[in-house]
């Protein structure tokens, strides 16, 4: 069982919140959430959560423009759904060859120094420990809308849906070009 610190996760909550209403003044239009929907299906061991998000501009698939993605909050800050692109950091066996998206399960964390303006900061430990870091599921991007559907909720730690986001991903990487710190700005969250 993890024990969560509720005074961090009050603030990680308002800084999430007041991060997305400065940030969509300036927000591309594909990081701007207008409609999210989400639904579990199945029972007991074979429930499956499904989560369609619609933006107000076309998300990019061109793999230009930049570390972004939407994250599925179900459990605090552990077990996040990603859809996320990074390009030219390759650590997904799924990732698509030219908009370099793709899924993970991630643990986030308080950021650390090398975060400092971050909301949050990827667990890159706890993340790669996770059986579903490099999952292979089913995803799309269409014009305003991505969507993905069977992701296991046993996954997701049997989790809800609390929260999405959308966000851009700063990496911080080693001299082998490696990231050592993935930071996680939230633009905008549903």
């Amino acid at each position: 069982m993890k024990l969560i610190n509720k005074t961090s996760l009050i603030v990680s909550a308002i800084s999430l919140t007041l991060a997305s209403g400065l940030a969509l003044a300036g927000t591309p239009g594909y990081l701007s959430m207008n409609d999210v929907q989400s639904e579990v299906e199945g029972k007991g061991a074979n429930k499956t959560l499904e989560v369609e998000i619609k933006t107000n501009g076309a998300i990019p698939v061109d793999g230009k423009s930049g570390a972004f993605g939407y994250a599925v909050l179900t459990d605090n800050t552990n077990n996040v759904l990603v859809l996320v692109t990074h390009l030219p950091i390759d650590d997904s066996s799924y990732e698509h060859p030219t908009s370099g998206f793709h899924a993970h399960v991630l643990d986030l964390k308080e950021p650390t120094d090398a975060c400092k303006s971050a909301n949050f900061e990827v667990d890159l430990v706890n993340s790669a420990k996770n059986t579903a870091f490099d999952a292979n599921y089913q995803w799309k991007v269409k014009d305003q809308k991505i969507s993905v559907e069977k992701v296991p909720v046993t996954d997701l730690g049997d989790a809800g849906v609390e929260t999405v986001v959308s966000f851009t991903l700063k990496p911080v990487l080693d001299a082998n070009k490696k990231p050592i710190n993935l930071c996680i700005t939230v633009v905008d969250k549903a």
